[in-house]
């Protein structure tokens, strides 16, 4: 499957929004259960117009598209070098969509002088981010009801 990773942009937020609660409901099983009291709240915040904020807000936004232009995944990045989203949609999962964005988000945090990223992972997400680097650092959160690891990488 063959895509593009660019910043994202306000005409890309709706889709955005779709791909990360279907992402979430679809992808996450393992976090929530098929649970709507588990993955509501993890939902709520899913907007168009929150990612619309987020897209102008401080840190970067990377949208991964199609040839037909759709939006098959999305990362986002804090100027601090905390990565916050990382989904992809179900039709494209094991694509290498996700690789890819991490790349793009890990080279902005290079480009702002960064040494290394961190993030929380759910457990769906935790062998993807072992396979591409990231390490455990034995921090464990619970974060809308859900239990994330910390993982950590130089960059």
């Amino acid at each position: 499957m063959p895509f593009t990773i660019s910043s994202a942009t306000f005409t890309d937020a709706e889709e955005i929004a779709v791909l990360l609660r279907r992402s979430i409901v679809e992808l996450c099983q393992d976090d929530h259960g098929n649970d709507p009291e588990k993955y509501e709240p993890w939902l709520k915040n899913k907007t168009t117009e929150n990612v619309e904020r987020w897209i102008v807000g401080p840190g970067r936004v990377f949208s991964a598209v199609d040839e037909r232009r759709k939006v098959v995944g999305v990362v986002m990045g804090t100027p601090d070098g905390e990565v916050v989203l990382n989904y992809v949609s179900p039709d494209a999962r094991f694509s290498g969509v996700s690789k890819m964005l991490m790349n793009a988000i890990e080279e902005y945090f290079r480009d702002r002088g960064l040494t290394s990223a961190v993030l929380n992972s759910t457990c769906t997400a935790e062998r993807f981010y072992r396979s591409v680097g990231y390490a455990e650092t034995g921090r464990v959160e619970l974060h809308r009801e859900l239990m994330c690891r910390q993982f950590r990488k130089a960059l």
